[in-house]
């Protein structure tokens, strides 16, 4: 079989032409997409850094827009191509739910993490108590929390266990009161005791004296006299205030001759 020139001009302008012209559209609308998706992503970055949303939901949220806008510009470029994109759209459909239900954990982790990020529980630098966990907030990512415990033990809490029990933030009010209990004989001049106690709350330059220490009975007994005693301190001056103050309590009541006794009282949730 002979190939003419006439052939060859035919079998170009049936299918090489129209081919070409499709490749040049395609080529443009994947560029021109492109150009269009950053100048979309640039702009939604803007809008998530005027709103102060967290970097790392902003960085997240900036992936996935640019991954499903890129899906959409190559659909569109292989559809104009002439390739039938139906059968491309349902296999990335089903490898969607195959990929969604095999990080349904994953993904329930990082809509709770979407979730702390804008109701914020807690912000980075906060001393929170999480389930058994305490300490203080070192990064709230979109799958999980890093907290750092006062012994310098990291703590990786997954974020969809966090959204699903009480969360304790220490910092966010700015104080925290102290809570002693401190006990006496119960021949002891209660009103030494008190004038005592209110010196060491005075005299700490930690203790916050704008809100006065509140010293009270708490129990009376044949053998001694319960008072509860707590004074204020900022959040971070928690820890030295309470075993300063304990201090303080023993010298003094040493020095004025008191039989004593004091603790620390818990926290009441």
């Amino acid at each position: 079989m002979t190939i003419t020139v006439d052939d060859l001009r035919n079998f170009a302008d049936v299918y090489l032409l129209p081919f070409a012209l499709r490749l040049v559209i395609a080529l443009a609308i994947f560029i021109i997409g492109r150009w269009v998706t950053r100048a979309i992503l640039r702009a939604l970055d803007r809008v998530m850094e005027r709103s102060e949303m967290d970097v790392s939901l902003r960085k997240f949220l900036g992936d996935v827009s640019y991954a499903v806008l890129f899906i959409v510009v190559v659909i569109a470029s292989l559809d104009s191509l002439g390739v039938k994109t139906t059968a491309v759209v349902a296999v990335l459909g089903a490898a969607g739910l195959a990929i969604g239900l095999a990080l349904q954990g994953s993904l329930s982790n990082f809509a709770a993490g979407v979730m702390l990020i804008m109701l914020r529980p807690y912000k980075v630098g906060d001393i929170v108590t999480i389930g058994k966990y305490s300490g203080r907030v070192d990064a709230i990512r979109v799958f999980h929390t890093l907290v750092t415990t006062s012994d310098f033990r990291e703590i990786t809490i997954p974020n969809g266990t966090i959204i699903a029990q009480p969360i304790e933030n220490l910092s966010v009010l700015g104080r925290r009161r102290v809570d002693f209990v401190v006990s006496v004989a119960q021949s002891a001049d209660l009103a030494k005791v008190r004038t005592l106690l209110e010196s060491i709350a005075t005299d700490h330059e930690q203790i916050d004296n704008e809100d006065k220490a509140t010293i009270e009975i708490a129990e009376i007994t044949d053998a001694s006299v319960k008072l509860y005693f707590r004074p204020w301190t900022n959040v971070d001056s928690y820890a030295k205030v309470s075993t300063e103050t304990m201090e303080l309590i023993k010298k003094r009541m040493e020095a004025a001759g008191l039989k004593y006794s004091v603790t620390l009282q818990a926290p009441v949730a």
